[in-house]
C-alpha cells in the first residue's frame, strides 16, 4: 500500500516529462510577478492615492514591496532562474506566502485573511511538477499559517479560517492534480504524434521527413560520417512472385537488420519503396567503413523473401564518407547515389565507398 502511495505522489516516469515542466514553470514565474506587481500597483492607487476604499481589506503596499524586490532579482538573474524554472518557481511562491503569513495570519477580522486563502488556492496551480511536491507545499504553508494564526486569534476567528483554509487547500490539490494529468496527457499525445510523423510506419525506423531532417543538421555542423545509400536488388520479384505481405517482412528484416548494425546515435531511415539511407556519425575511418559495409551485406544474406524460398536477398549499396567538406545533403545524396549506380551495372549485391572530398560540379 505505502509503494502504490508512493508511486501516485511521486511517480518515477514524470521524470521524463522534466525539462518540459521546466520551461512551463520558468514561463508562469514570469507572469506571476509581473501580475502581480501590476495587480499590486493597481490596487496602491485606488486604495491610496484614489481614496477608496477596498472591499475586502487588502494591504497592496505591503504586497508590493515583496514584487517591487522579486521583479529586479528576476530580471537580474533571469537566465539563471529560466535553467532552474521548477526550482526557483517554488522558491518565490514559498517567500510570497510567507510574506502573506506575516500580514495576515492573527488578524481580528476573517476578512483580512482572504488573500492568503486566494494564494494557497492559485499559486499551486501555476506549477507543473510532481503532485507529490506540490502538495507538500500547499499543506505545509497552510499548517504554518494555522500555526501562526492559532497564537493570535481568537477562537471564533481561528475556526472560521480553518473552515476557509481546508475549503481552499481541498480545491487547490483537486485542481493542480487534475492540470498536471492533462498536460501530461497533451504532451504523451503530441509526442506520439510527432513520433508517428517522423518514422515509417512499415518498419519502425525514420522516415524520409525525420532522417533526412537529422542528417541535414550533422552536414550543416560539418559532423563527419559514412553516408550510405542501401538499394534492396529485385525487391519488385520478390512482391510478383511471393505477394507484398512477404514483401513488407522483407523491409521490416531489412530495417531490423540495419538497425541492430549501428548505433542510436547513427540515423537509419527507410527512403521509401526498397530504398534505405544511413549516416553513420563520426565513421570516417575506411577500414571500418569496409567492415561495417561488409557486414551489412552478410546480415542481409540472412534473409529470405519466403519460408520455402532457397535464395536469399541482396543489397546493393553506395557509401559516400563525408569528411566534413560537403556543404548539403542533397551533394552528399547526388555522390552516393552515382556509386550505387555503378554497383548496379557491376551485377549488384556488392557495394562502393570512397572518402574524397567534395567538388564542385562544372
Amino acid at each position: 500500500m505505502s509503494d502504490r502511495i508512493r508511486s501516485r505522489l511521486f511517480p518515477p516516469q514524470m521524470k521524463e516529462h522534466k525539462e518540459e515542466f521546466r520551461k512551463d514553470n520558468a514561463r508562469a514565474l514570469c507572469f506571476l510577478l509581473i501580475a502581480g506587481f501590476f495587480i499590486c500597483a493597481a490596487a496602491v492607487v485606488i486604495q491610496y492615492v484614489l481614496k477608496v476604499t477596498l472591499e475586502p481589506p487588502m494591504r497592496p503596499l505591503e504586497y508590493m514591496i515583496y514584487f517591487v524586490f522579486a521583479l529586479p532579482i528576476y530580471y537580474a538573474n533571469r537566465d539563471f532562474i529560466g535553467e532552474n524554472g521548477t526550482q526557483m518557481l517554488y522558491l518565490f511562491e514559498s517567500l510570497l506566502l510567507g510574506w502573506s503569513i506575516l500580514l495576515c495570519a492573527g488578524d481580528a477580522t476573517s476578512e483580512s485573511d482572504f488573500i492568503f486563502f486566494f494564494l494557497v488556492l492559485f499559486l499551486p496551480l501555476l506549477i507543473r511538477d510532481v503532485w507529490g511536491h506540490i502538495m507538500i507545499l500547499t499543506l505545509g504553508f497552510a499548517v504554518l499559517f494555522l500555526i501562526e494564526d492559532a497564537s493570535v486569534s481568537s477562537a471564533g476567528v481561528f475556526a472560521h479560517h480553518f473552515l476557509h483554509l481546508l475549503i481552499c487547500t481541498g480545491a487547490s490539490l483537486y485542481l493542480s492534480n487534475r492540470l498536471i494529468r492533462e498536460r501530461i496527457s497533451g504532451m504523451l499525445s503530441s509526442s506520439s504524434a510527432e513520433l508517428r510523423a517522423e518514422h515509417d510506419a512499415l518498419t519502425g525506423i525514420f522516415n524520409r521527413r525525420g532522417g533526412e531532417q537529422l542528417i541535414r543538421g550533422y552536414i550543416e555542423n560539418e559532423v563527419p560520417g559514412a553516408f550510405m545509400i542501401i538499394d534492396v536488388d529485385d525487391f519488385k520479384e520478390v512482391n510478383d512472385t511471393y505477394g507484398h505481405a512477404a514483401g513488407d517482412e522483407v523491409l521490416k528484416k531489412v530495417a531490423a537488420a540495419l538497425q541492430s548494425l549501428f548505433r542510436e546515435s547513427d540515423v537509419v531511415m527507410r527512403m521509401g519503396g526498397d530504398e534505405f539511407i544511413v549516416y553513420a556519425v563520426g565513421m570516417a575511418d575506411l577500414r571500418k567503413v569496409e567492415e561495417k559495409l561488409h557486414g551489412i551485406i552478410a546480415a542481409i544474406h540472412t534473409i529470405r523473401p519466403g519460408a520455402d524460398a532457397e535464395d536469399h536477398m541482396t543489397v546493393s549499396i553506395g557509401c559516400r564518407v563525408n569528411l566534413g567538406s560537403y556543404p548539403t545533403y542533397d551533394a552528399l545524396f547526388a555522390s552516393a547515389d552515382r556509386l550505387l549506380y555503378q554497383v548496379k551495372l557491376e551485377g549488384k549485391d556488392h557495394f562502393r565507398f570512397s572518402d574524397a572530398d567534395y567538388r564542385q560540379p562544372k
